[in-house]
């Protein structure tokens, strides 16, 4: 089913596992996800839309077909998330994902003030922002994107809309490589690689970053150590 902006179909999972569709034709944009003004202080969040919400608690593997952008609200997540060439996925506002998350050429990916339990992230040649946390930026006109916690190892390979992995707790690796910044990362914020106000307990590895990732002043934890481009950062 495709929808417009001005549609949104949300989805209310009870406990049981019943879903409930509703559609309505309000401009309905949730508060987390609405667009922000542009702000040279905090990078913001390309998924500024959903056509599909998912809250409540889920129990079935979610696949986002494109060109869609799935919104994940305050849910409980039991299986994985697999994002298609083409889709966007935001996860926020205290969502557990229970499995993996795994995107491949994603316009757009957000996961904030969330966790994944036993999961890890992978994103790979996407073609727009990818924000996992912010680590220390801020300010008056920013999009919040609270602290998580992933139950597993992060890797972030060959994208090309900017990255950015900050005020995350990583139980796993971290691995970021060959991610190819917009405008050579100018300016910082929704451009450049930025790995800042992380804790990492395993390996961090970085390679092949252009340019070379930054912590664009704050610094991360790396309890399992740090090699190639995230050796000081």
């Amino acid at each position: 089913m495709r929808t417009l902006q001005h549609h949104r179909i949300r989805f209310l999972v009870a406990g049981t596992g019943a879903l409930v569709v509703a559609a309505t034709s309000a401009i309905i944009v949730p508060s987390a996800l609405a667009a922000a003004p542009k702000t040279t202080v905090a990078d913001q969040p390309a998924t500024t839309h959903c056509d599909v919400t998912f809250t409540g608690t889920n129990n079935a593997v979610i696949n986002v077909p494109a060109p869609q952008t799935y919104c994940l609200v305050n849910l409980n997540q039991v299986g994985a998330v697999n994002v298609s060439p083409g889709a966007g996925l935001s996860v926020t506002k205290g969502s557990v994902i229970n499995g993996a998350i795994t995107l491949t050429g994603a316009k757009a990916f957000t996961f904030c003030n969330s966790s994944t339990v036993g999961g890890a992230i992978s994103a790979a040649t996407g073609s727009g922002f990818l924000i996992i946390g912010n680590g220390g930026d801020g300010g008056k006109l920013a999009t919040p994107c609270g602290a998580n916690t992933i139950g597993g190892a992060v890797t972030l390979a060959g994208n090309l809309g900017g990255v950015e992995v900050g005020g995350t707790n990583i139980l796993g690796a971290l691995t970021v490589s060959d991610n190819i910044a917009p405008n050579l990362g100018t300016p910082t914020e929704n451009n450049a690689t930025e790995i800042e106000g992380n804790t990492v307990v395993g390996l961090t590895t970085c390679a092949g970053n252009v340019p070379p990732p930054t912590n664009d002043g704050h610094k991360n934890t790396f309890t399992g150590g740090a090699n190639g481009q995230c050796a000081r950062l």
